[in-house]
């Protein structure tokens, strides 16, 4: 199934069917498959999202920023009739869903686990502008960029480059709904610091840390992490 959402069609799909609805977000690159063990095995009417431009939704004609994925997402859920929903989301999606809880109502729980969305350490930031700064000065037409960004087509950089360079920490101080965090202890893409600070911000949260596991803790310790998201759907 799919709808438009300024004239680029999104792809979702139903899985299961039960009073809670479930709605998942995958992470930058990741698809409906992303999350799929966990669909199966919650029962819930649980919606799963292709972020566009991946899995089967179309690359957006024009740049999008976490604004339009969380509008894209909305519009999915008017089309299901869908008001109270949890939201389970890795990386990247968590961005779209804390952009949800903070300014929708409608968002009962939330589920982050390795969550973006906060400013890099500002070492780490001068640290990799340099680095690129010197590959540009011996070659300038070198690529430089993420693994994330080299590859992509001049309107998904824009794209990725208007996701990246947004910090929701103020998004994250106006969630009321219960939230729980969980993170990889060995996550490099977003680091134990980001998980700490969303407990911070987050008043009604709390965090959980998978020990010996990376940025994909959720599928690395899925078992654990389908355990933890029944328990806390439970509560």
């Amino acid at each position: 199934m799919n709808i438009s959402y300024n004239g680029t069609l999104v792809n979702y799909k139903v899985v299961g069917s039960g009073k809670q609805n479930i709605v998942y977000l995958h992470g930058w690159g990741g698809n409906i498959n992303s999350f799929m063990f966990v669909a199966q095995n919650i029962k819930a009417t649980n919606i799963l999202i292709d972020f566009p431009p991946f899995g089967e939704s179309q690359e957006p004609k024009t740049p999008w920023c976490v604004e339009d994925y969380a509008n894209a997402v909305k519009l999915v859920l008017k089309e299901l009739n869908i008001n109270k929903y949890i939201i389970i989301s890795h990386s990247f999606g968590s961005r779209v869903a804390i952009y949800l809880a903070n300014s929708y109502n409608k968002v009962d729980k939330l589920i982050i686990t390795g969550g973006a969305g906060i400013r890099p350490k500002q070492f780490k930031i001068f640290l990799r502008k340099t680095k690129y700064k010197i590959i540009k000065f011996f070659n300038k037409n070198a690529v430089v960029g993420s693994k994330d960004y080299i590859g992509l087509s001049s309107v998904m950089k824009k794209t990725f480059s208007n996701i990246v360079s947004k910090d929701l920490s103020d998004l994250a101080k106006n969630i009321k709904c219960k939230t729980l965090l969980i993170y990889g202890s060995l996550d490099r893409e977003t680091p134990l610091y980001m998980a700490k600070k969303y407990n911070k911000l987050i008043k009604n949260s709390k965090l959980k840390i998978y020990k010996n596991f990376g940025h994909f803790a959720y599928i690395q310790n899925s078992e654990e992490f389908v355990r933890d998201c029944l328990i806390f759907i439970k509560e």
